[in-house]
């Protein structure tokens, strides 16, 4: 057998061929991330395919190795995309000097095909829903993250016009696509846009308002934002250069917005094709975006070993420190893996505390009993995200072995 180890950089890569033995085949070599380049490399592996079974590993290096694994996936040959932890850890025992460079990685990469032949999982990006679902929805967290960084600038902006008045409306609706306060702002964008009317004049006109926007009709509310803005002492004049800087940010938030709304439309018409789909949404805590966000974060749970396996992948296990008659009594979460599935999780959890008992609340009674016996209520919610998503498993691998599609 000869394992290729792959390297990969950002537009290039370095190869190295070895056989069992730490034999070389060829010694390091570097290929640009070209057809140009790539095509002597496949031609390369295809003869040595001739002698003798040959894999090709690499590490998964966010989305600089997808160019050149799909390109040597789409010619036929086998490829793995292996964690780069699991790789770093094994080369730990192998390299006492921890020296590094693109030729020694290649080499220890090689050298970990071999020591894991067997157990080389396959690359596979056709079709692949789970790796669709996992781009759009990091992408969606990243415009909303983005969304969050506009709407802070524009509340610094509104506590200088229009103080208080962020804390009287909600935020954006994900369901209905609406944002009352940015319908708000389209109106009224100054404290003198409200008081320059009488009481009843600012009520007629807010209910008007909210019915043509398809809001309740609301003069107990209206009446509390007319008494906050009487009250209220803006920083800042009213002109036309402010009321413009406002609607700025007003339109940047709108076409986050309609991006945030289209790209789960997106993921969801892709996740409803997925056997999990359903029952993800019944479980306690999950919303419509958790939803969507938790099955591409996770992806498909049959390449799991088992329940802790996933546990270990989102990096909830506990880390463990004793020495001698040392124990550690604190020990807290490694946090290595996925750092949006965690965020994901905990806002799981945050929903189901926030909220009344839900119809599935085996995840709710656990984080209450943890609290009872005196933990700190994050430490409760943390717990909650690994009861979760033994859960999560459980159930998901159960409806896999009911349809026949387990592994």
């Amino acid at each position: 057998m000869i394992c290729v180890g792959i390297d990969v950089s950002k537009r290039k890569s370095t190869v190295c061929f070895m056989a069992p033995g730490d034999k070389i085949i060829r010694r390091p070599f570097d290929v640009k991330h070209t057809k140009e380049e790539l095509q002597p490399l496949v031609d390369e592996i295809r003869v040595q395919a001739k002698y003798d079974e040959i894999k090709v590993v690499m590490e998964s290096t966010g989305v600089y190795h997808l160019s050149i694994a799909y390109f040597l996936q789409q010619n036929g040959i086998f490829v793995s995309v292996v964690n780069a932890l699991k790789v770093a850890n094994f080369n730990k025992a192998e390299n006492f000097r921890h020296t590094k460079t693109d030729s020694i990685d290649s080499t220890n990469i090689a050298r970990y095909g071999i020591a894991y032949w067997a157990k080389l999982p396959q690359f596979d990006l056709n079709g692949d829903k789970y790796f669709l679902l996992k781009r759009l929805c990091d992408a969606y967290l990243n415009f909303s993250e983005e969304r969050s960084r506009i709407l802070l600038q524009l509340q610094s902006q509104l506590e200088q016009t229009m103080p208080e008045i962020f804390d009287l409306f909600g935020g954006f609706d994900i369901n209905s696509g609406k944002d009352k306060l940015l319908d708000f702002l389209e109106r009224y964008c100054h404290i003198e846009d409200i008081i320059a009317k009488s009481e009843a004049e600012f009520v007629a006109s807010y209910c008007g308002w909210a019915k043509e926007k398809g809001y309740r009709s609301n003069e107990s509310k209206a009446a509390t934002i007319y008494a906050q803005a009487k009250n209220g002492i803006p920083s800042i004049p009213n002109n036309p250069i402010v009321r413009e800087t406002i609607m700025w940010y007003v339109g940047l938030l709108r076409r986050a917005d309609e991006t945030l709304m289209a790209s789960l439309t997106r993921m969801e018409d892709i996740a409803k094709d997925l056997p999990e789909y359903e029952l993800v949404g019944e479980m306690g805590g999950v919303g419509r975006v958790t939803r969507v966000a938790l099955i591409a974060q996770i992806g498909d749970v049959r390449r799991f070993k088992n329940k802790h396996s996933l546990i270990c992948f989102a990096g909830l296990t506990p880390s463990i420190h004793e020495s001698g008659k040392f124990r550690a009594l604190q020990n807290h979460i490694v946090k290595k893996g996925p750092a949006r599935l965690r965020k994901v999780l905990y806002q799981v959890m945050m929903l189901l505390v926030m909220h009344k008992i839900p119809k599935d609340d085996a995840v709710y009674r656990f984080i209450k009993k943890k609290e009872a016996e005196g933990k700190y209520k994050k430490v409760a919610k943390v717990a909650g995200m690994a009861k979760f998503l033994r859960i999560y498993y459980g159930r998901v691998m159960h409806l896999y072995r009911d349809l026949g599609l387990a592994a």
